[in-house]
């Protein structure tokens, strides 16, 4: 699994951008297969989560509903050996306007064109899957994590800060004033779901940096989209606060991502290009309805 869809990249990289069938709840006994110690199946769900960004080197196409406080978009992405390539459908629920649609095909025939471009893209995503796997590897141990139950093949637990637990980086500070729930797949062993909330405010650099406000909220869900492929398939991240210079911060964004299909490993993005001017400009009625 690649950054793009990695389950915490998105999430964790926002909160760091200042700098089946129910069982009862009460059936909080899980399966005898797991670990006394649910850190430890944390640090298992973890580490496979990694693991399988290394060794899952397919390619994927895909349908991306975004809303964020600009607006929504709607594309049809795809995944290439040479990194994705999406084409925009919608701009606010509605279909470009011809401007629009130049401006948003030059803006793609760029990206494949012009490999100065395609770097400076590559070096970031590079620089945030970095800071993305520090976050994620930090988790089993910035958190004491406690079984709350089972949701069918879902395990569920309760998480809450390590009091122990000392922040290398800046961005790892976040995680003193984060709680929630995580649920993992007792399959898998991969980590399905979180959700959590900042209980407190979050100050960087004594608050000369910039904080994040009390009462932040977040929502990840990942699933095997198909042949052991496992992808984000929704994200809801609520936070507000103050970045450096006093400017507001008002990250309110939502992502869904539907319609998974798998493409040619080695599809060059020339060719998803060509692929993607040859497709309509509209969207599915399983993805409007997904939406």
């Amino acid at each position: 699994m690649r950054f793009p869809k990695f389950i915490w990249s998105g999430l964790l990289l926002l909160l760091a951008g200042v700098t089946a069938t129910v069982a009862d709840a009460r059936s909080s006994t899980p399966q005898t297969s797991l670990p006394g110690d649910a850190n430890q199946l944390v640090r298992e769900a973890v580490q496979n989560e990694l693991n399988g960004e290394g060794k899952d080197h397919t390619h994927w196409r895909y349908h991306l509903h975004r809303e964020d406080d600009r607006g929504s978009q709607d594309r049809e992405v795809i995944e290439t050996k040479e990194g994705s390539l999406a084409k925009t459908l919608l701009i606010n629920g509605r279909p470009l306007t011809p401007e629009q649609r130049d401006q948003d095909e030059e803006r793609m025939k760029k990206l494949v064109s012009d490999p100065d471009e395609r770097a400076k893209r590559d070096h970031r995503m590079k620089q945030d899957e970095e800071k993305a796997h520090q976050l994620l590897k930090a988790i089993p141990d910035a958190f004491v994590f406690k079984y709350d139950g089972v949701e069918g093949n879902q395990v569920r637990l309760n998480f809450t800060p390590n009091a122990g637990f000392t922040p290398p980086t800046r961005e790892l500070a976040v995680y003193h004033a984060m709680k929630g729930k995580m649920w993992i797949d007792q399959s898998a062993r991969r980590l399905s779901r979180i959700e959590g909330q900042l209980f407190e405010k979050v100050n960087f650099g004594w608050g000369l940096l910039g904080h994040l406000e009390k009462g932040g909220s977040f929502r990840v869900l990942q699933q095997d989209v198909g042949n052991g492929h496992w992808s984000t398939v929704q994200l809801d991240v609520n936070m507000q606060g103050r970045a450096v210079v006093f400017k507001s911060l008002n990250i309110k964004q939502k992502e869904t991502l539907t319609d998974f299909r798998r493409v040619p490993d080695d599809l060059s993005m020339s060719q998803a290009l060509g692929i993607l001017e040859k497709a309509g400009n509209t969207i599915s009625a399983n993805t409007q309805a997904a939406n």
